[in-house]
C-alpha cells in the first residue's frame, strides 16, 4: 500500500540554478503524524517502488510529485499539472521548523 506524504519544506542550493538537496514534511500514521526527510534520489526510489507518494498543497489543492527525466537521462522530481517545480520548491521553507 502506497503511503501519501505531504512535503512542507525543501532545502535548495543557493546557486543561480537552485538544486533540490533535501525535502521533508509529515505523513499521517495510525496514531498521529510522523516527520520525515529524504534526499531527492531516495524520494524518487520510493515513488518508483510504489512505497510513497508525495504531494505539496498549493492553494488548498494537492499537487503530486512525479518523476521527470532530463535531456541527459537524469531523473528528477517534478510536479503534476502546470506548476513549475523549481519555483515551488524554492517557495517552501528551507527549514522543517519554519
Amino acid at each position: 500500500m502506497t503511503v501519501a506524504a505531504q512535503v512542507t519544506w525543501a532545502e535548495t542550493s543557493n546557486s543561480s540554478e537552485a538544486t533540490l538537496l533535501k525535502l521533508g514534511g509529515v505523513m499521517k500514521r495510525l496514531f498521529g503524524k510522523a516527520d520525515w526527510q529524504l534526499k531527492p534520489d531516495d524520494a524518487i526510489s520510493m515513488i518508483e517502488q510504489d512505497e510513497w507518494r508525495f504531494y505539496i498543497e498549493i492553494e488548498d489543492e494537492k499537487v503530486w510529485l512525479e518523476i521527470e527525466e532530463t535531456e541527459d537521462g537524469q531523473k528528477r522530481l517534478g510536479l503534476s499539472g502546470d506548476s513549475v517545480p523549481d519555483a515551488v520548491f524554492e517557495s517552501l521553507p528551507d527549514n522543517p521548523n519554519q
